[in-house]
């Protein structure tokens, strides 16, 4: 074998499928050691282990397959190099590449993941978690050959292993004993089993761990014919539902539906198209052959046809890949036998071809699985007719088949490029969703006959893509062949905020609101940039045009306002924050955050004036309802500390003593305690209790925590229960036994 051949080919896989870092490891490793720098080698160990650890995710959740594979194999050779091999990431490696054959055709590669896991299993202890991880993957394998009896005997002799060393198996471990009895048809052992688990309450145990229960329970339940159970029980199609439980999830669903046909509607059959889509771009071949039969058996119910045909085709595209057969081609037989016979009816048209598209949209209730074969015959008629090529390629991705889509509206376009209508906007639409390369290629096809549109093709790319500077670079010559494209403005004005050019928004909304003759929604636009751009005789203008007085004619804005909520999006999570409004569309953060957190208290900032929520119908809940709005930029940064301050309630005169103080010193104060909250009493006998209340301090950043100590026992000497502020004492440098010895008294 030619070994560097070998790698070579490795290292192409790898840069072909972006993972150019990995690559550039597994090569250099070797040659720092040859160079003997083992400095170097241990420091690029630990980021080209992690690389392994992320597989565990991809795999394990998002049920990636053949789209994994060439890395986990890469993963798994330099895991099992001599440098590497006594690793504990090592063994997880192992683990990867048995899941990924496991994804990608589980009983085809049944021998393989046994002997891996065997090797593996050899070289640990059944002390060390990884035994119980490489366990149950040795365990899968056999469920997958259908070898159930002997997978339930296999757990339980490595679980008395696991004990015998002085561990315990894991939830999951549990939960693959539950698989076992399900597969064995012993429904009720897996429900007990499941239950076992819960009670347990072990520590390991996790959301996805409940949320995987749950499925488990919900299929069981719909097995046993109990389908009220089961419906309460299965939790809703939402982003926790991982990939790893579609199977499962459409299974309960597919069963439960044949008691609830009015419930298999064209909204499920569009998230079991997902789930097949889904499968399909990972190379899951096995699993995307299930679901794609499953979810066109239930096409079938609903005499969705050209569903059921599409969901028959992906199974098809998928049977050559499989490394066996296991029954696949004639399940695949099977259903193409039914669809022929089931969908062999002519279409009839309701109303002559050129009438469909107002007849359908006059329908009360769309239903574009059953439009589409409507739509799909008139198109056939009418193949140059513009609204018919649209309406199609809308039903096609409400069903959830863009790729289908987007290649009906490719044929349309190609033959019309100069038509304006809708099935260009739509194509681009969905093209945005895709390559950078089919994008430019529609801008390409369109630039000899609609100019304006193919530069809006590669603006709206460029946007999508956070290309800010580039949307400019598309929306100027586009605006100098159409002066009147407002949309195309106001897309570069979103770029020119969201880079951070705020004089050019400005400039770009100005010109907005001047070919208006009422207020709009530009002049709030305008109002945000140009509080952003510190331009407060424009904000004062639009506040002026759209009926908003202020307080003062020159300046910058400071009004006080009343209450809203303020987003951030921060390091891909939302936070939010209460704040006081200072302007049209400025706002100073008044709550705090956690001592470990971002801090924005008393930040001035610039709000995007449209709320990112409607009030509440209900006129009750309406009552102290405050809007949210999306913070676009920070005008002023405070950059305060926060500290967190807990004890009992000194009441309520000595609070706002002490609150009036700390406003006096320019610090911030936010109670987080709910009006529930209590202490222990240290001098009442049988736990008696006492109102307690814990809050967030905030300190500007010139404040010392010295003297923020210093100042904050002046201000509460005296008071019959001390309070702690332990993380403050520790950082001032100051003993902490006064402080953990109140947590202690008061049970804080």
């Amino acid at each position: 074998m030619d070994i560097w051949k070998w790698v070579q080919d490795l290292d192409d896989d790898l840069r072909e499928s972006g993972q150019h870092r990995i690559a550039d490891l597994i090569q250099r490793i070797p040659h720092e050691l040859h160079e003997n720098h083992p400095e170097r080698v241990e420091a690029m160990l630990p980021e080209a282990l992690a690389a392994a650890r992320a597989m565990q995710n991809r795999m394990r959740n998002l049920f990636e397959g053949e789209k994994a594979l060439p890395e986990a194999v890469a993963l798994l050779e330099f895991a099992h190099r001599d440098e590497t091999r006594d690793c504990p990431q090592s063994i997880c490696v192992t683990q990867d590449i048995a899941i990924c054959y496991g994804n990608v055709d589980g009983p085809g590669w049944v021998p393989e993941r046994l002997a891996l896991c065997e090797e593996t299993l050899s070289r640990i202890d059944p002390s060390r978690p990884c035994y119980d991880c490489i366990s149950r993957e040795y365990a899968d394998a056999l469920m997958d050959a259908e070898r159930n009896t002997e997978a339930k005997a296999y757990l339980e002799r490595q679980a008395q292993a696991i004990l015998q060393a002085g561990g315990e198996p894991g939830v999951a471990y549990q939960e693959y004993r539950a698989h076992v009895l399900f597969k064995l048809g012993q429904f009720e052992q897996a429900l007990a089993e499941l239950k076992r688990i819960d009670e347990a309450n072990q520590e390991d145990d996790d959301d996805g761990d409940r949320l995987s229960r749950n499925v488990w329970r919900a299929l069981t339940l719909a097995k046993l014919g109990r389908t009220d159970e089961a419906w309460e029980m299965l939790p809703s199609f939402n982003s926790e539902l991982v990939p790893s439980l579609y199977d499962k999830w459409s299974e309960a669903v597919a069963l439960l539906l044949e008691g609830h046909p009015e419930r298999n509607t064209w909204q499920l059959g569009r998230l079991t198209a997902s789930m097949v889509s889904h499968m399909d771009s990972v190379g899951a071949h096995r699993l995307c052959i299930v679901l794609a039969l499953r979810h066109g058996e239930l096409a079938l119910r609903r005499q969705a046809y050209w569903t059921a045909q599409r969901a028959l085709a992906a199974a098809q595209r998928h049977l050559p890949l499989l490394r066996i057969d296991g029954g696949a081609a004639q399940a695949i037989a099977d259903f193409a036998s039914r669809v022929a016979a089931e969908s062999t009816v002519a279409v009839t048209l309701p109303v002559p071809a050129e009438q469909i598209n107002e007849y359908l949209r006059a329908q009360e209730e769309s239903n574009p699985e059953q439009d589409i074969d409507i739509v799909l015959a008139a198109y056939a008629q009418r193949p140059d007719d513009a609204q018919l090529a649209d309406l199609a390629g809308s039903a096609m991705s409400a069903c959830g088949a863009n790729d289908e889509a987007k290649a009906h509206l490719w044929a349309f376009v190609r033959r019309h490029p100069e038509q304006e209508d809708g099935p260009t906007s739509r194509l681009l639409q969905l093209l945005l969703q895709g390559d950078d390369a089919e994008v430019i290629q529609l801008a390409s096809l369109l630039e000899p006959v609609r100019p304006v549109f193919a530069q809006w093709c590669l603006a709206r790319l460029a946007f999508e893509r956070s290309r800010w500077k580039q949307v400019g670079e598309h929306v100027e010559p586009l605006l100098q062949l159409a002066p009147d494209s407002h949309g195309a403005r106001r897309l570069w004005a979103a770029a020119a905020m969201a880079d951070h050019d705020f004089n050019k928004a400005v400039a770009l909304r100005q010109a907005l609101v001047d070919a208006s003759e009422a207020p709009s929604d530009d002049d709030w636009d305008l109002m945000t940039a140009a509080s952003a751009a510190g331009d407060w005789a424009v904000v004062r203008q639009c506040a002026a045009r759209v009926g908003m007085q202020l307080s003062n004619e020159e300046g910058p804005v400071r009004e006080q306002w009343g209450w809203l909520r303020l987003r951030y999006e921060e390091d891909g999570e939302t936070f939010e924050y209460f704040g006081r409004r200072t302007g049209p569309v400025t706002a100073e953060v008044a709550s705090i955050a956690g001592p470990r957190r971002q801090q924005h208290v008393r930040d001035q900032v610039v709000f995007d004036a449209q709320p990112l929520e409607s009030p509440p119908e209900n006129e009750e809940e309406r009552e102290g309802w405050l809007s949210p709005f999306r913070v676009v930029h920070t005008l002023s940064q405070a950059n305060y500390r926060s500290w967190f301050v807990d004890g009992a309630h000194p009441g309520e005169q000595r609070f706002e003593t002490l609150r009036e103080a700390i406003e006096g010193m320019q610090w911030s104060m936010w109670v987080t305690s709910p009006e529930d909250y209590s202490v222990l009493d240290p001098v009442q006998q049988d736990d008696a209790r006492l109102p307690g209340i814990y809050l967030l301090l905030a300190t500007p950043p010139d404040a010392s925590p010295i003297l923020i100590d210093r100042q904050l026992g002046e201000l509460t000497a005296g008071w019959e229960h001390p309070w702690c502020w332990r993380q403050l004492a520790e950082e001032a440098g100051h003993d902490v036994d006064r402080h953990e010895g109140i947590i202690e008294a008061y049970g804080l």
